[in-house]
């Protein structure tokens, strides 16, 4: 989403947290949505990136002239400037996921402690889409706290609203990064599959239904890599599919994830739980499937807040031919998928709009 130029006080602040793996393509897409809605709020621009390589900042995008503070033991250092920053300054907290279980009171606490120095100084705090995991107290207290003392505290999906008990739903900053309808769908010609390593391989009831939806659609199949740490299983699969196996290797992030959007613009239909992988292929008018043993809610809960449903099922104890029909019924959801995508798409740049009108509301 494009922020629209407007005319920057002077000797005035942004603090943008832009933390992340530079092997997690989908956590890039959501950090480079969040450092776009705090580009073009102030003078300067200062972001954490912890531990980040070069090439973080390349796939995020980071402009020239941004202070960037690295590792852990600038944590100080970003702390001071934002409790010494001139008047009305602007703190955007990262969208994606937020782990509350135990041991992270204290960083909930020191990011309570930011949000009340931003407020006290006339400022703006601002939280895009963010979904809460593990939920424990006293991390979730803090965090809950620290939400409604914000002005802009977003969440991707109910249970995480329901939790924090303020702030409003919103689709996950990740649909707001581009939507291209590519080729129609009777003019694709691929079912791409990309799945987590970390879980079950599925079973030969799974690898004979996706190879008979392919076979039935004349889709070929190919595997693709959106999370370094998955490439072994994406290779695994194509073996059992019979698919082509496309790896990341030494390719640069940036360019990965280029062909990435160029495959996903082929394809007609795309199997993940990862996420992103599945936000990806819809905005480039694939259709999305969760279909996998044992699925999280995570996926399911987010799409739902942009009225997407019914796309998710647990492989586990299902026969081939009850995973065929789904994934054949699926098929049929193009139209409605390229909708909904949109619409998510129009609602972020009106919440982007609302972020920034707030700023300006607080410095005028």
């Amino acid at each position: 989403m494009p922020h629209e130029p407007s005319p920057l006080p002077s000797n005035s602040a942004t603090f943008v947290a832009l933390t992340g793996p530079a092997g997690n393509l989908g956590d890039a897409l959501i950090r480079r949505g969040t450092l776009e809605w705090a580009l073009g709020t102030s003078d300067e621009v200062v972001a954490y990136v912890g531990d980040a390589p070069d090439a973080w900042l390349r796939q995020l995008g980071v402009p020239t002239g941004t202070r960037v503070l690295r590792s852990k033991r600038s944590v100080a250092r970003w702390l001071w400037l934002i409790a010494t920053a001139p008047r009305h300054p602007v703190l955007v907290f990262e969208a994606g996921e937020v782990p509350l279980d135990r041991g992270n009171g204290l960083r909930e606490l020191v990011f309570l402690a930011e949000t009340v120095i931003v407020r006290l100084k006339g400022g703006v705090v601002v939280r895009p889409p963010r979904g809460i995991r593990a939920p424990s107290d006293p991390s979730l207290w803090l965090h809950a706290r620290a939400a409604l003392l914000s002005q802009v505290a977003l969440w991707r999906d109910a249970e995480s609203a329901a939790l924090a008990r303020g702030g409003r739903l919103a689709p996950d900053i990740g649909f707001g990064a581009g939507v291209t309808d590519g080729k129609p769908a009777d003019e694709r010609d691929e079912l791409i599959v990309s799945l987590r390593g970390a879980r079950p391989h599925p079973d030969a009831a799974w690898v004979d239904a996706v190879r008979q939806t392919a076979a039935a659609a004349h889709l070929r199949i190919r595997t693709v890599v959106q999370v370094r740490e998955d490439e072994d299983r994406s290779r695994e699969l194509a073996d059992a599919l019979g698919g082509q196996f496309e790896p990341w290797g030494d390719r640069d992030p940036v360019a990965q994830e280029a062909l990435l959007r160029e495959r996903y613009v082929s394809a007609r239909l795309v199997i993940s739980d990862r996420m992103h992988v599945l936000v990806l292929a819809a905005l480039a008018g694939a259709v999305p499937v969760e279909l996998v043993p044992a699925p999280t809610r995570k996926i399911a809960d987010a799409f739902a807040t942009i009225g997407y449903t019914g796309f998710t099922r647990d492989a586990a104890g299902s026969d081939a031919a009850d995973m065929r029909d789904f994934l054949e019924a699926q098929l049929d959801r193009t139209s409605e998928m390229r909708e909904r995508v949109r619409d998510a798409d129009r609602r972020l740049a009106d919440i982007e709009a609302e972020v920034r009108e707030t700023i300006r509301a607080a410095r005028a």
